[in-house]
């Protein structure tokens, strides 16, 4: 007759947990896979083209206009729901600044602010369109629909998770 072998009950058990616990180590595929970040740090980088001179100071808004926009001087003012970034002056012309937590892979907007403008525009103290780069690209594509009151024109782009932007 043969005997039957009594495995106590943990030697069956052990196989089935250890195999069970090495599946739930490993890298999984589909949705727990790491994804493109929601929000990434982008430099901004203005490179001011204003010709020497201020024609306009004897107008009267230039006292208000300048009194208005100072000390911030140089800023980007994104038109998200996010904070406006004063630039610091790196070198001659040129201020440099970072926005934090910007959203990626969604068409955003933005706009500068030179105080400088009010040398030319006093009055209506146009944005600055131009000569403002992110992440070293330049911005290029200009918009005028759908602004807050009192812009006619800001600059639309897109950021990716890693970064790289799209005009």
């Amino acid at each position: 007759m043969s005997q039957r072998r009594i495995v106590p009950r943990w030697r069956r058990v052990v196989p089935g947990l250890l195999l069970a616990a090495s599946s739930a180590a490993l890298p999984s595929c589909g949705s727990d896979t790491p994804s493109e970040p929601t929000a990434v740090d982008v430099r901004v980088t203005y490179v001011s083209t204003l010709p020497a001179g201020c024609p306009d100071q004897a107008n009267e808004c230039y006292p208000m206009c300048v009194h208005h926009n100072a000390p911030a001087a140089q800023v980007v003012a994104p038109l998200w729901q996010a904070d406006s970034v004063r630039l610091t002056q790196t070198s001659a012309g040129r201020y440099e600044g970072t926005l934090p937590a910007v959203p990626t892979n969604t068409p955003l907007r933005l706009v500068g602010r030179d105080v400088g403008m009010c040398c030319f525009d006093s009055c209506n103290y146009p944005p600055v369109i131009e000569d403002i780069l992110l992440n070293g690209t330049k911005l290029t594509k200009v918009v005028h629909d759908n602004l807050p009151a009192g812009l006619t024109s800001a600059l639309e782009f897109t950021v990716t998770g890693s970064g790289a932007i799209r005009n």
